[in-house]
């Protein structure tokens, strides 16, 4: 148990590792700002999309953000909502306190 435990917390440390990855996170830790232009999200009124997290990352691709999008989601950092034709992302905390509890078990 305890190696399955340690491979999960690898693999989210690799994840949390990319500059572009943590930019993000602290992008939707924030929340909305005012120089985003997409509408508000009415489920979650601090999600952003994907449109709006381009413009508090700068110089970035498209297929980039998605791919760092992906790669968050995938690891359970974050989540999607959809609203219409429009996705928004927002973080999951309860995945960053497993991550923690998890780091001090073992460490």
């Amino acid at each position: 148990m305890r190696q399955i435990d340690e491979l999960a917390v690898a693999q989210a440390a690799k994840v949390l590792s990319d500059p572009i990855r943590l930019n993000i996170l602290m992008l939707l830790k924030e929340g909305r700002q005012e120089i985003y232009q997409a509408p508000v999200c009415s489920a979650y009124a601090h999600a952003i999309c994907p449109e709006d997290l381009k413009l508090g990352l700068g110089d970035i691709s498209s297929s980039k953000l998605s791919y760092h999008l992906k790669e968050l989601k995938d690891e359970g950092f974050i989540q999607e909502c959809r609203e219409g034709k429009r996705i928004y992302y927002l973080l999951k905390p309860d995945r960053f306190k497993s991550l923690i509890e998890s780091l001090h078990r073992f460490y």
